[in-house]
């Protein structure tokens, strides 16, 4: 289902060291990142972003983010369940763990849902037509100056295949049918905006494009794009992508044969 990179095999790495503007994360050895291992003295900050609070759709009707209690929002719409489908441990208060393990920061940060958000990630690639070398189509994100694919979070009741269609068309000013492209992964991200209580969850699709279909193409950053372009796929450019990028092109990269 995965064609080879395996749900779960990706571990919270930015997910301790990085922090987005508002965040405070304490320190998280290796060693104690698990749930199962025990951290007597772990005491993280708590931080929810003002404008995930403005937006609680108990206060404000059109709201996009979950109830300040977890407990009230699972009341309200059902327990969060994963896109792998395995079980969601939770805390003496009600509130979900992520299943990586520590973070280094309680709350939801910049996150609107308690649990697991759902994201749609769009890789699109093509062969250059003068150098014959694959490349990506990346933006350069606005929020953290990273290389990234140009996905986002899926709307509720939204088809994976159209959220693709939708955030490419969004942040690359491009309209492609997505509902061809091959399933790279599903499951968790390493992502910088996660949480001991929010994360991000994916689905990672590829589209190659033949040169006639590369050749229409006027990518023109949109959005959380400052700029866009198509990047060589190289092992310095891939490495240095946004959050757990780097693993799902790499993997591209061998379907590429490279």
């Amino acid at each position: 289902m995965h064609e080879g990179i395996a749900a779960e095999s990706l571990v919270n790495l930015k997910a301790r060291s990085e922090s987005p503007p508002g965040y405070s994360r304490v320190p998280v050895p290796a060693d104690r990142v698990s749930w199962a291992t025990p951290f007597d003295d772990y005491a993280p900050n708590t931080y929810t972003a003002p404008q995930v609070l403005e937006n609680d759709l108990s206060v404000r009707p059109g709201g996009w983010a979950d109830e300040a209690d977890p407990v009230q929002t699972f009341a309200r719409r059902g327990a969060p369940r994963r896109l792998t489908g395995r079980p969601i441990l939770f805390d003496a208060v009600g509130r979900p763990l992520n299943p990586a393990g520590r973070t280094g920061l309680a709350g939801r940060g910049l996150l609107g849902k308690w649990g697991p958000n759902f994201a749609a990630d769009p890789i699109v690639t093509r062969f250059n037509p003068v150098t014959g070398e694959p490349e990506l189509l990346a933006i350069l994100r606005k929020d953290n100056g990273q290389w990234a694919i140009p996905g986002g979070m899926v709307d509720f009741g939204e088809d994976v295949s159209t959220t693709l269609a939708r955030e490419f068309h969004e942040e690359a000013g491009v309209k492609l049918d997505m509902g061809d492209a091959t399933l790279v992964y599903v499951g968790y991200v390493d992502d910088p905006r996660s949480t001991d209580h929010a994360w991000i969850e994916s689905t990672v699709k590829h589209k190659h494009l033949d040169p006639a279909a590369a050749s229409r193409i006027e990518p023109v950053a949109g959005d959380d794009a400052a700029v866009i372009r198509w990047m060589k796929l190289s092992d310095a450019n891939v490495a240095s992508l946004y959050a757990s990028h780097s693993e799902f092109v790499r993997h591209v990269m061998k379907r590429l044969g490279r």
